[in-house]
């Protein structure tokens, strides 16, 4: 049989075997246009000014479909006289007035925490239609955020399930008497109901001082009296016996039910038109997450939903962005989907086991055999993929086993994903330009102003070119062990700059057991940095035109200040250590880094390597001309990256 003809048998038996009601399963998609002209009345290139449509899609899903067997705690949630689980979900939708000048793809932004928000100009000047879908069912509504509504899930005879859930709390701040918010209800009031202890590190054992005191503040609060000898990074666990779980699994069904509706379907069942069927259904859709979104997308893929209930493909195209190796504590009882591990936070909950990569592999840790692509696989759902992580993600999120083992060796990734490692970049990137003075925060050093979202741009442009239109993106430019790219943060070899304390502090990971709480651990994967120069700055991935031409070194790490877990990493950020501005004043300071004025003869020389590395990136298809335009505007001007 031909692939044609094969093609054509596989959507005739899926039109055949979908459910009868509409089989993107939305009910009722009945969109109201909130503001037309939208952003300000702004017209973007020659697709002029967009629309802003906002409202609350209903749909239903089956419990006996195998697309929906591992959702956690489904069974348990009420249905409709169909049999059916119901939910609700907030849906944004920016699309052009003139949908003549639509490009004919969707482009969805995962929403992260429930925000919103249109896309950046180079996006809107082609034309996509954008669209958030909510999926995140623990939030709290608001007349702008965009969440899930999802059913809370109740045993048999109607009573409240009940079980263990564990909250972390780090105040990062000075108070002696600090409230930590419950993501679930308590099963009761009574003291007996929860237990609180604290520790200074990850790695402290965890106490409980006489002067440490709690006691609850209503059913989703608790009190706590902070003891003495713990500073304001000091890490409070509180297991408790929580109730009424949401169904948080269904939010992923949610996204992919909206965005197949959107796709394939014309009207919903009350006869509502689809909101861009009138000039013709979408021929591609991407999507990309950023951060929490992205961790959500890669998990969106691992289990199955870029497959719709027709069996038919959601995304052709997907962007996960600072992810790291993670997934999500979603489809959990007592989920917490908004849970970020990093080096000194979080580490409690799952969402950051095996798989880590698209590749499927054998983890010798845990024995298992997985990748993130398995189920997709298996139904011809794939979708290309650019994946793309800051120098942050490194330190922070384990980004090196999206191209190595468990044990840090060498992989190579299927032939429909592309990888990027945005260098010298923190966690979500910079503004682009230095500050004055130099934001610490609870950090020690400065912040770090490298740019990320240029080249994130950039990368989202040369995906849907590649799903839509078939043309291959740039070649991945991810650090690699068979090329030398990564290596133990031990061995680092980071200069000896005056003030600037280098620890080899990074994220580790263990295989862990959730079956307990806190969870028990077992050995050690692997996980590396990239390599540097003698200045600091990384010397592989993609490296932005200030880090090419730099006025002093740009990191992935920070670390915590006193007082607030010393020596700990500070989040997301990254350090930006400036170059001291004359030799005499290197030689001063004792800075074994050339100074600026060795490296530039002088401002126009330093302006004119920016201009060279721009042009560079834009040849690449790693930077548009706009942004790379702006990059030199910057250098140049007041609010250039030169010298404080």
């Amino acid at each position: 049989m031909s692939r044609t003809k094969r093609a054509l048998v596989i959507a005739v038996v899926a039109c055949l075997l979908a459910p009868a009601g509409g089989l993107a399963q939305i009910a009722e998609f009945d969109l109201e246009v909130v503001e037309s002209p939208a952003l300000g009345g702004e017209s973007f290139g020659d697709v002029g000014r967009y629309e802003f449509l906002r409202g609350i899609v209903s749909g239903e899903i089956d419990p006996a479909d195998r697309r929906h067997a591992h959702i956690v705690n489904l069974d348990n949630a009420p249905r409709n006289a169909a049999g059916r689980v119901e939910y609700r979900a907030t849906v944004e939708v920016y699309r052009p007035i003139d949908m003549t000048r639509w490009n004919r793809a969707l482009y969805h932004t995962v929403s992260n925490r429930g925000r919103g928000g249109a896309a950046e100009p180079a996006l809107l000047e082609r034309g996509f239609v954008f669209v958030r879908v909510g999926w995140q069912g623990d939030l709290t509504p608001t007349e702008s955020n965009i969440v899930a509504y999802l059913p809370v899930a109740s045993n048999p005879d109607g009573s409240p399930i009940v079980g263990p859930a564990l909250e972390e709390f780090i105040f990062n701040d000075a108070e002696s008497v600090s409230r930590g918010r419950l993501t679930y209800p308590a099963a009761t009031l009574e003291p007996r109901g929860g237990m609180l202890s604290v520790r200074a590190t990850q790695n402290a054992e965890r106490t409980r001082p006489a002067d440490l005191r709690w006691r609850y503040a209503g059913d989703r609060e608790i009190e706590i009296d902070r003891p003495a000898g713990f500073d304001g990074g000091a890490i409070y666990e509180f297991i408790y016996e929580a109730k009424e779980p949401i169904v948080l699994g269904i939010g992923f069904a949610a996204m992919r039910d909206a965005i197949s509706f959107l796709r394939y379907e014309s009207a919903d069942r009350n006869g509502n038109p689809n909101p861009l069927a009138a000039h013709g259904l979408p021929t591609s859709a991407i999507s990309l997450g950023v951060s929490q979104s992205g961790r959500m997308l890669r998990d969106f893929l691992y289990q199955g939903f870029n497959e719709d209930v027709a069996g038919r493909i959601v995304f052709d195209g997907m962007h996960p962005n600072i992810a790291g190796s993670r997934k999500t504590f979603t489809n959990y009882q007592f989920g917490q989907p908004g849970r970020w591990q990093k080096q000194h936070e979080d580490h409690v909950y799952p969402g950051d086991q095996f798989p880590f990569t698209y590749a499927t592999l054998t983890d010798p840790l845990s024995g298992r055999t997985d990748g993130l692509q398995e189920r997709c696989s298996t139904t011809n759902t794939c979708p290309k993929i650019v994946h793309s992580d800051g120098e942050a993600e490194l330190w922070q999120a384990r980004a090196s086993l999206v191209v190595t083992d468990p044990t840090g060796g060498h992989i190579e990734l299927p032939d429909n994903v592309r990888v990027y490692l945005l260098s010298g970049t923190q966690h979500g990137g910079g503004p682009g330009v230095h500050t004055r003075p130099p934001s610490r925060g609870m950090c020690r050093n400065p912040s770090n102003p490298l740019a990320l979202a240029d080249t994130r741009t950039a990368l989202s442009v040369a995906l849907y070119e590649w799903a839509a239109k078939g043309v291959e993106p740039p070649a991945s430019r991810f650090p690699t062990v068979a090329e030398g790219g990564l290596v133990a943060a031990g061995d680092l070899g980071f200069p000896a700059v005056p003030g600037v304390h280098y620890s080899g502090s990074y994220n580790p990971l263990h295989l862990a057991d959730h079956r307990s709480l806190p969870p028990m651990y077992g050995d050690a994967y692997t996980v590396l940095v990239g390599r540097i120069d003698a200045d600091g700055n990384m010397v592989d991935g993609v490296r932005h035109p200030n880090l090419v031409a730099p006025v002093g070194t740009y990191t992935g790490w920070n670390l915590r200040r006193a007082g607030f877990g010393e020596g700990g990493q500070c989040g997301g950020t990254g350090s930006f250590i400036p170059f001291a501005a004359t030799e005499a004043d290197r030689e001063a300071a004792g800075d074994p880094r050339p100074s600026f004025e060795a490296r530039y003869p002088n401002h126009a020389a330093y302006v004119q390597a920016v201009s060279e590395a721009a042009d560079a990136l834009v040849g690449e298809r790693l930077l548009l001309p706009g942004d790379a335009k702006a990059v030199v505007e910057l250098a140049s001007g007041s609010g250039s990256t030169t010298q404080n």
